[in-house]
């Protein structure tokens, strides 16, 4: 005798069965890695010792860090850096949207080439603007004495300001086109009457950019740089192979920290600690994306 048993699940049941293996996925590449990661911070754990093992220490690399001034001197070095890219993202993105916004001739061409940069893979962009850069043979140092900007050639990447600005350039570069495009969506979607009243009633383009675009687009903002500056404290990909956090540390930032930390010195246990805070930090830009989204939404 064979019995025939079939499984049913409830109407309130069935989507979570059917996203098991998306959340079994999740837990495997994203929740163990950050708790592994996490008991890695309370403990005492250098490669290059395997002597000492895995020692447990509860807080107390995080006691260090936050007593050092070499972390708090990172920290305000990462946000500057996060700051100047983010601005300039944010203010060109928007000029170039204003643009593309008007009817002028080409304009699919200029979309099309303003896409560039996007779709280049992170390293490859770098090590071009390292050629670029490149204090014999780069071609900055070329156009400016050409132009007789420049007397000599100048070192970029071996100058702490110089390096520090020629990275944010760098990041900036790269992420320009995305602000573009999501500025653009967002005049676009500007209903056209508002801007014909504003034509009626006599109003002058600062005057309907200031009162009336830039109103309507505030929600767009906040999320494009809410975003983009998730993004940009955490990248690696454009400081590494441009200066590799040189020199002098000009460059370091707490994602090039915790990697020096965890593969340069080997100390996984302060790397990781490092990598905790600022996954903390992400949570909190995090957050503040997901009420911006939430709010554009309810507009």
């Amino acid at each position: 005798m064979k019995l025939n048993k079939s499984i049913s699940l409830s109407p309130e049941k069935s989507p979570f069965f059917y996203l098991l293996p998306v959340l079994l996925f999740m837990f495997v590449m994203v929740a163990y890695p950050i708790l592994r990661v996490l008991y890695f911070s309370f403990t005492q754990h250098i490669l290059t010792r395997p002597d000492l093992g895995v020692t447990f220490v509860g807080l107390q690399n995080y006691v260090t860090l936050f007593k050092s001034t070499e972390f708090w001197a990172t920290f305000s070095r990462t946000a500057l850096w996060t700051g100047l890219s983010v601005l300039g993202k944010t203010l060109i993105g928007f000029l170039l949207a204003w643009l593309l916004a008007k009817e002028i001739a080409f304009k699919r061409f200029y979309m099309a080439l303003l896409l560039i940069p996007w779709v280049t893979p992170m390293v490859v962009a770098a090590i071009a603007w390292r050629w670029v850069y490149d204090g014999e043979f780069g071609m900055l140092n070329w156009v400016l004495t050409e132009v007789h900007l420049l007397s000599d050639h100048y070192v970029w990447l071996g100058h702490k300001f110089s390096a520090f600005v020629a990275t944010a350039v760098t990041d900036m570069w790269l992420g320009i086109p995305f602000m573009a495009m999501l500025f653009l969506a967002g005049l676009q979607s500007i209903p056209r009457e508002i801007l014909e009243s504003s034509d009626i009633d006599g109003a002058s383009p600062s005057q309907r950019l200031r009162f009336i675009i830039l109103p309507l687009m505030k929600p767009v903002i906040l999320v494009a740089t809410t975003l983009s500056a998730i993004w940009t404290f955490n990248s690696f990909g454009v400081i590494w192979p441009l200066t590799k956090g040189g020199p002098v540390n000009a460059t370091t930032t707490l994602v090039v920290e915790a990697y020096q930390r965890s593969f340069g010195a080997f100390d996984i246990g302060m790397g990781s600690a490092i990598a905790i805070v600022i996954f903390l930090i992400l949570l909190i830009f995090t957050t503040v994306y997901y009420r911006a989204l939430m709010s554009r939404e309810e507009i």
